[in-house]
């Protein structure tokens, strides 16, 4: 399968790279800087670009089977980028015929806030509430009923080795909300290829 990976440089978007890479799939990466795309093989294509741009979305979603998006904000501050990216990636899809989105999103967006916990609902509401606000309008454009979109939700990620035994469900129960990234990558790669939880928005974690 050809499966274009958004975020491909970033913490999580490396380990997808690697582990898609590892089950045989032609990867085609998109990066602001090429450079930072540290793997090499002969079934990986790097392509240049940045989220607001909708011409390089478009043209980025042409020829492939599913989208992986590990795309994450840089800053704190009030911004547009992941709903923009949203609307841009839905377009190249619809227009191109693409139709499975892996989308990473996180624990405490849309109906998961209920499910957050007292302290980490206090810091999505102060330090964190741009960010998840551009995440929410961004998750309702994802959220197409034409795609075949699985919504992933973790919990606080770590930069630890992965360690297997993701647990997910709808409502979080039994979950601790701490995962690693490759653990996580493992997981949403999984989506890829699988069914399971397509228009839904697993919450995971240990």
């Amino acid at each position: 399968m050809k499966v274009l990976v958004i975020g491909a440089t970033g913490g999580t978007g490396r380990h997808v790279v690697r582990r898609l890479l590892s089950r045989g799939d032609f990867v085609r990466a998109f990066a602001r800087n090429p450079a930072d795309v540290t793997e090499r093989s002969e079934r990986l294509e790097v392509f240049q670009g940045n989220a607001r741009d909708a011409e390089a979305v478009d043209r980025a979603a042409t020829g492939v089977e599913a989208v992986v998006s590990a795309f994450g904000p840089r800053s704190l501050k009030r911004d547009d980028i992941q709903e923009t990216l949203a609307r841009h990636l839905v377009a190249a899809m619809h227009k191109h015929g693409v139709r499975r989105l892996v989308n990473l999103s996180a624990w405490g967006a849309g109906d998961s806030a209920k499910r957050a916990g007292p302290l980490f609902a206090l810091i999505r509401n102060t330090i964190l509430r741009y960010v998840f606000a551009d995440k929410e309008r961004a998750e309702a454009i994802l959220l197409d009923p034409g795609l075949e979109v699985v919504n992933v939700r973790p919990g606080r990620l770590l930069n630890s080795p992965a360690r297997g035994g993701v647990k997910a469900s709808l409502d979080g129960s039994g979950i601790k909300k701490v995962l690693a990234r490759d653990d996580l990558a493992a997981f949403m790669v999984e989506q890829v290829h699988s069914a399971a939880w397509v228009h839904k928005s697993p919450l995971i974690g240990y």
